[in-house]
């Protein structure tokens, strides 16, 4: 037996033991990629592995040719790995297969107590704790970045790839960016002003959504490429936010809306009050509870008493509650813009508010009064809305419907509204 294997001969044993060839070659392996300020150690960990072997039964069955080096080895000097002394590989080819032991975990042959794994958890706390201090001290040295004044034109210099544009061209169809955007392409704060001007003009003379849209939008992103943070931006949002809202294009409201919000956070004047009742009406026609909540969590009490936002507030008090007749009472005298947000889903109101109807009148109620409580423009506009549910209404001189007839068709009505799908719903 080689002297390297008889240091590590365990104590108690009264003849050499029996070890097969495979684990003096180990044992060999390991002495020869040790140092001798590391040998004492290297010993102990032998003797540790081999015992706990040697009391598996497992000492003839393990693949000692394939076990990676205990931990106490070094490098031995022309070898730049340690897979370079096991027999059957090239130097310097690695593993095709990484094994428990080779990745840090301990396979079942090392006790939990040994010295090995002792040391393998000291050195990974004290890895742990150095990455902590290092992170600690990156967070130390970290500034916080404070946003440059304003520079000519109200523009912000953000950085230095921020463009300034020299188009002079007051109409510009918008077309989405794939790749860095061309200054001469780009018109100027100046300019953009000019063009808003101009789309007010169009949109009170000719009433072309379509054109004014992609209008809208292209002045958008000049803003957005520009990084035009002031209150030109708010104007510009706010006003296609209520163009948008009067022809029901809620998929260009919503991105409007949620700019805004992002907007007024930053303290630029506007119309926020307006926009938050607007938030509110929205958020009762998708029927998000969730938000609704989350907003009234986040106001003020001023803002709670702001005209707008007290009449949105009623609303959804109303609508809670059941309270047909004051939902559209308030629908009536809604203010600024918001009756086009009510008119989204007024006729699903109106056909809850039917079903309670037809339990409540009986034999029959007049057009003329259900008119009257669900907020039409006439009886005729009211009798044309009863024909579209399939509710009959009788030829008299006074008109008037059979409610106990008309309520299976209310019930039916409903189910159209079960589900609201919405482009660009807001978050």
């Amino acid at each position: 037996m080689p002297a390297a294997a008889l240091a590590v001969a365990p104590a108690t044993a009264g003849t050499e033991p029996e070890w097969p060839d495979s684990l003096k070659g180990f044992v060999q392996r390991s002495f020869a990629a040790c140092s001798d300020k590391a040998r004492h150690r290297l010993e102990k960990q032998l003797r540790q592995i081999i015992a706990s072997a040697s009391s598996n039964g497992k000492i003839n069955s393990l693949d000692w040719d394939n076990r990676p080096l205990p931990k106490a080895c070094d490098l031995a000097p022309g070898l730049t790995k340690a897979w370079d002394l096991a027999p059957g590989l090239p130097a310097g080819a690695p593993p095709t297969k990484r094994n428990s032991t080779s990745a840090g975990i301990p396979d079942d042959t090392d006790a939990f107590d040994s010295e090995e794994r002792k040391e393998r958890r000291l050195r990974r706390f004290q890895r742990e704790a150095e990455e902590e201090a290092a992170r600690k001290a990156a967070d130390s040295r970290s500034q916080v970045v404070v946003p440059p004044t304003p520079g000519a034109g109200d523009v912000f210099n953000w950085d230095a790839d921020t463009i300034v544009g020299t188009c002079a061209k007051l109409e510009k169809s918008y077309l989405r960016l794939t790749s860095a955007p061309d200054p001469s392409l780009v018109r100027p704060l100046p300019v953009l002003r000019q063009t808003l001007d101009l789309l007010k003009r169009r949109w009170v003379e000719e009433r072309n959504y379509t054109y004014v849209c992609d209008q809208f939008k292209s002045l958008r992103q000049d803003l957005t490429v520009q990084r035009i943070t002031n209150s030109f931006t708010v104007d510009v949002y706010e006003m296609h936010a209520r163009i948008a809202l009067e022809t029901g294009d809620f998929g260009e409201f919503n991105q409007c809306q949620s700019q805004l919000k992002h907007l007024y956070a930053l303290g630029l004047p506007g119309h926020a009050m307006e926009f938050l009742a607007y938030r509110l009406l929205y958020f009762l026609y998708t029927r998000n509870k969730g938000d609704v909540n989350a907003a009234l969590a986040a106001m003020s009490r001023d803002e709670k008493q702001d005209p707008a936002v007290a009449h949105a507030l009623q609303v959804r008090s109303a609508m809670a509650t059941g309270n047909y007749h004051r939902l559209f009472a308030l629908y009536l005298v809604t203010p600024n813009m918001g009756g086009y947000l009510i008119d989204k889903f007024a006729d699903r109101e109106r056909c809850l508010a039917l079903r309670k109807m037809c339990k409540a009148f009986r034999p029959r109620l007049s057009v003329a009064a259900i008119s009257a409580a669900l907020a039409f423009d006439d009886p005729p506009a009211c009798a044309k809305f009863l024909a579209g549910l399939g509710i009959a209404v009788s030829d008299d001189a006074q008109p008037s419907v059979d409610m106990k007839l008309a309520y299976p068709q209310a019930i039916a009505a409903m189910q159209k509204y079960d589900k609201v799908d919405i482009k660009g719903q807001m978050y």
